[in-house]
């Protein structure tokens, strides 16, 4: 698919624009033209699991025409580049870059070169990511264990990066064994509506998908929230963020970092925010990553488990 104008770069949020205005030294009446001399390249990895099911070289020529049309008007140079999993983890670990958009499945193999600050969407610092488990009203469906051999979809979007994860320790705590295990039938969809619409017509058992989409599926069509139930819901999650390198200058992360606490307060930072859905980063701290990381831990001792329980 070729991307093209706004509706392009809104697809990506955090994981590329988002990144790139936000490291931009904007001053109270315009962007500065700093040469490159004076400011080092900032060098940021995304993952291509933050960009969804967008096609990675679209992605990757959009990204760099972009950074060359933000050179040419301010002077700053802009080095980013689209990762697999596998080429992100091998760049943090090689040192190769000052900052990197993840989710929190890819952190965790490079946590131990992070530093402990993020750059993180503010709503979710207010209120972050859950997953819920639907079930229609009269499905006579009324715990996990009446699951069995039955049907379920998965929402597939980046910020359900850790639904399969959630939903195989949920299990595991009732001694259910696993989804695969559990379950008649499990498939995904990336759009929301057919993941969701299914279960209201009765067609599929259950569904799992995030508490802010069928919220906001349930404004538009208020009679979901009357049919459909959550048989379980997950404990709040940070799924996607930005962090720096931990050996990053730290005169490159405090430019960051303030160029994010005045993004608003510029014409080019308020027309980004527009451009991005008028999302609004701030600075946290990686604590807020502990209920992910806690339930990978907690999924991890279970694989342990299986594996030894099938040798």
């Amino acid at each position: 698919m070729r991307l093209r104008g706004p509706s392009a770069w809104s697809a990506y949020g955090l994981a590329a624009g988002w990144v790139f205005w936000a490291a931009l030294p904007f001053s109270a009446t315009g962007a500065e033209h700093v040469s490159d001399a004076a400011v080092p390249g900032l060098r940021i990895a995304m993952s291509e699991t933050i960009a969804g099911e967008m096609n990675a070289n679209d992605i990757r020529a959009a990204i760099k025409s972009w950074a060359e049309a933000v050179a040419r008007q301010t002077g700053v140079r802009i080095e980013p580049e689209l990762c697999t999993t596998g080429q992100l983890v091998q760049k943090i670990r090689n040192h190769q870059v000052d900052a990197f958009s993840v989710n929190v499945l890819e952190f965790a193999q490079v946590a131990a070169y992070a530093a402990r600050e993020l750059v993180v969407e503010e709503a979710d610092v207010v209120d972050a990511q859950e997953y819920v488990l639907l079930v229609h009203q009269s499905s006579g469906i009324r715990n996990l264990a009446e699951l069995r051999g039955r049907s379920m979809l998965l929402y597939r979007n980046r910020a359900a990066c850790m639904d399969r994860i959630w939903l195989d320790t949920l299990l595991a705590s009732a001694r259910l064994g696993t989804a695969d295990t559990l379950l008649g039938r499990i498939e995904s969809n990336s759009k929301l509506s057919r993941v969701v619409l299914p279960v209201f017509f009765r067609q599929t058992d259950a569904c799992l998908v995030t508490r802010r989409g069928f919220n906001t599926m349930c404004d538009l069509n208020p009679q979901l929230s009357k049919q459909l139930q959550p048989l379980a819901v997950s404990p709040k999650l940070m799924t996607t963020f930005l962090a720096f390198h931990k050996d990053t200058l730290p005169e490159t992360k405090q430019r960051f970092l303030a160029a994010i606490a005045n993004l608003n307060k510029t014409v080019e930072g308020r027309q980004a925010m527009l451009l991005f859905g008028g999302t609004h980063l701030v600075p946290a701290d990686v604590s807020l990553l502990r209920n992910g990381l806690e339930m990978l831990h907690t999924y991890d001792r279970l694989k342990g488990k299986s594996a030894a329980a099938g040798q």
